[in-house]
């Protein structure tokens, strides 16, 4: 039987409370039957990540563990390359009846160079997850975030209390290390 679902994919190097934030109002506002979250191997728009793809992974299956509804898929970290969003959209239409894709305000200005946007934007219905004070535009779902957090400064100035609680102890040792490592 073909569900309705949402993907959630990012690079979550760290997962934090802005993430588990999305993931909560995803299952509390769309019309979904399952939420699957994808944590990419590679970003295209990226260098690399601090996190390897496989701590990322277990990490979220941790975090994701709260809700039964809730997929942590390894389909991108298992292909071992960039992660184009269209490959995965298209791996997960067989057993969809309709898809809602779930992105980051921060990601809007962008979008249209998304590899193979328009056959994306055909296949999906989109869902922005507000970041600050960015306008979600007329056409896109909006999921209201007000958790002022992003990776990039956690990795930056780490903050244990943007962390959750499930698996804060480890985050915050690993990314101690890597500081130190830096500095080294």
């Amino acid at each position: 039987m073909k569900e309705r679902i949402a993907i959630y994919g990012g690079s979550f190097d760290p997962p934090h409370l802005g993430h588990l934030a999305v993931m909560k109002e995803a299952l509390a506002r769309l019309p979904i039957d399952r939420l699957i979250v994808v944590p990419a191997y590679i970003s295209p728009f990226k260098k690399g990540h601090a996190a390897p793809p496989e701590l990322r992974l277990k990490w979220l299956r941790r975090l994701a563990a709260f809700d039964p509804r809730i997929e942590v898929s390894d389909y991108e970290i298992a292909k071992k390359g960039p992660s184009y969003t269209i490959e995965t959209v298209r791996h997960f239409l067989p057993e969809a009846e309709k898809i809602y894709l779930i992105v980051g305000a921060d990601n809007l200005e962008g979008l249209k160079r998304w590899h193979r946007f328009d056959e994306l934007d055909r296949l999906v219905t989109w869902v922005v997850a507000t970041r600050g004070e960015k306008r979600v535009p007329p056409g896109f779902l909006k999921l209201d975030v007000r958790v002022p957090v992003s990776s990039t400064q956690l990795r930056e100035k780490l903050d244990p209390e943007a962390i959750p609680e499930a698996i804060r102890r480890e985050v915050v040792q690993f990314y101690t290390q890597e500081s130190r490592k830096e500095r080294d």
